[in-house]
């Protein structure tokens, strides 16, 4: 179900309604609210969305359809522009309708108006969490079956091993295939297919972590070649600033509010650039040198990632190296 409260300027309740979330039932929706508050066009109307994920696509593509504009807005930036830190005590649907809809009278002049993402980025987008999610599962199976190897009888392995072979050797068929349907849905777009050998080209970014990326920038739209530092903010890599009054944060710090999953795969990323001897081995090597810190370092790496990869969009040139390693 969807709650919608429609508010005017002076955060009066003209309208509210429970609408059940299919594209039929949210189409005839927007008719009669159109209807029923005599509006002429859609245009006149503001659409404020809480960030849900998959369940707020048949609201989204039926409003954009009939020619509507909206903003999609996460939970947590509405609690927090409106309450604080402390957020709401009390909640239901109902309620959650009203703030959203307060919200978006409120904070008006600051809304970003919601583009639908591209068909294939969209495509990348499903593919890849389900790629995620079938790795967590074969995750959850292999660990305590390693686990029992180091303590269980031999009898008890073999019957455990035995139980999920047939699911675990699914698992990563179903896990091949998904990877191909990825690849091939690159390969079929000329300019995904262009930034994605571009992006990987970079040192530290392999198939996955290049693919995360593009879903990431959504091809280089939302956020372009030349915002950089704007993505790697986003990417939680770069450490902020944190002071008030007398009081200075001596570390900066990166925020927990980042693409944990981005991340975690630039981190890997990082990782690998220092086993392998070249320029980032030696940044590394020379930084522990001076006393920093084995994660502050590393960070630093991820970093001079995202700028190379960028670098490589805006010049649509691959990534070389000059660097020549000396024994």
């Amino acid at each position: 179900m969807v709650n919608v409260c429609l508010m005017n300027k002076q955060f009066e309740v003209l309208f509210e309604k429970q609408v059940i979330n299919r594209s039929d039932e949210i189409n005839v929706f927007i008719s009669e609210i159109l209807e029923r508050q005599d509006i002429s066009s859609i245009g006149s109307l503001l659409l404020c969305v809480e960030h849900t994920g998959l369940y707020i696509q048949n609201l989204v593509r039926g409003w954009i359809s009939k020619g509507g504009q909206l903003s999609v807005v996460g939970a947590n930036q509405i609690s927090q522009s409106m309450t604080g830190p402390g957020g709401w005590v009390d909640k239901t649907d109902t309620l959650d309708a009203h703030r959203i809809a307060e919200y978006a009278v409120r904070f008006s002049d600051k809304l970003k108006c919601y583009q639908m993402k591209d068909h294939s980025i969209e495509m990348l987008q499903r593919l890849q969490r389900q790629r995620t999610r079938l790795l967590n599962v074969l995750y959850q199976l292999q660990v305590p079956v390693k686990e029992s190897t180091d303590f269980d009888r031999t009898t008890i392995v073999e019957q455990i091993v035995q139980n999920q072979a047939g699911t675990i050797a699914a698992i990563k068929a179903d896990l091949k295939t998904i990877e191909k349907q990825i690849q091939t849905q690159i390969d079929r777009d000329p300019y995904l297919n262009r930034i994605f050998k571009l992006t990987k080209s970079v040192a530290g970014v392999g198939p996955v972590t290049a693919t995360e990326i593009i879903i990431a920038t959504e091809g280089f739209t939302k956020f372009h070649a030349d915002q950089a530092k704007k993505f790697a903010r986003y990417s939680g890599v770069i450490p902020l600033p944190h002071s008030s009054g007398t009081s200075i944060r001596k570390k900066r710090k990166t925020t927990m509010r980042a693409n944990g999953r981005l991340k975690r795969l630039l981190t890997m990323g990082a990782l690998s650039v220092i086993q392998i001897p070249g320029e980032m081995q030696q940044y590394y090597q020379r930084k522990k040198k001076e006393g920093k810190h084995h994660m502050c370092v590393l960070n630093a790496l991820r970093n001079k990632i995202i700028l190379r990869v960028f670098a490589v969009v805006r010049n649509d040139t691959m990534y070389t190296k000059e660097f020549k390693y000396l024994q």
